[in-house]
């Protein structure tokens, strides 16, 4: 589970400064910044959302180790399973990943036709996965309390600032002859950002509590 927790060092990354890309960057370029801007976007999404999938993969398997370990509980081990399998479910389905070589060059071919498709599912994105986050450390919550690992539920919540309806950002652009496309650009750009510390902090805690409860009852016998 360490290696999905230490990957956020490169996943988790704040682009370029978005003033510094939007007024010299992509005059500097003619435009060609733009496009490298596009792609980093999509493809620092779909990163994240590789990486939570194993992270909440590992969280599960390193559970149900200390589980069948500790002896407690074998109840949990169905929960453990429907919890697996809620994930698999929005990960096939909510989460699927967007692909940044693929938008990027579908919105060339349908000169910019895809570049909406791509950035209403990348809005959608930041917002149910927070949404996911919640769910899961809400159920790993309940099973760790039955099996002992916690004492108090590990709690993720989610940043409202990025629940944005797509429809109400493309008409404002329109109304405002794209004025507030800065606006909207602005927040593709930092949106991410603002849950970054959320769940890191969380990751941390569940990080922390999984190494305790290990050395407690096994000698310090490492499941994450």
């Amino acid at each position: 589970m360490d290696r999905y927790v230490h990957e956020r060092r490169v996943t988790d990354q704040k682009l370029v400064d978005w003033a510094i890309y939007a007024f010299l960057l992509s005059w500097v370029t003619l435009g060609i910044y733009t496009f490298v801007v596009f792609y980093r976007r999509i493809n620092r999404t779909d990163l994240f959302r590789d990486r939570r999938f194993h992270y909440y993969g590992a969280v599960i398997e390193a559970t149900r180790q200390y589980a069948e370990q500790s002896g407690r509980d074998p109840e949990s081990m169905e929960q453990l399973d429907d919890l697996r399998r809620y994930i698999k479910e929005r990960f096939e389905d909510e989460h699927r990943p967007i692909k940044a070589g693929l938008s990027l060059f579908l919105s060339i071919v349908t000169m910019g036709i895809y570049w909406y498709y791509a950035v209403y599912r990348m809005m959608r994105f930041w917002w149910e996965i927070q949404l996911t986050e919640e769910d899961f450390h809400d159920s790993l919550s309940d099973i760790w309390l039955r099996l002992g690992i916690v004492k108090y539920r590990v709690v993720f919540e989610p940043v409202p600032d990025l629940r944005r309806g797509f429809g109400v950002h493309l008409l404002l652009t329109f109304v405002t002859f794209g004025i507030y496309g800065f606006v909207w650009d602005y927040q593709l750009h930092t949106d991410p950002e603002k849950m970054f510390p959320e769940v890191h902090s969380t990751e941390d805690m569940v990080l922390s509590a999984l190494r305790h409860a290990d050395t407690a009852s096994h000698g310090g016998r490492a499941v994450a």
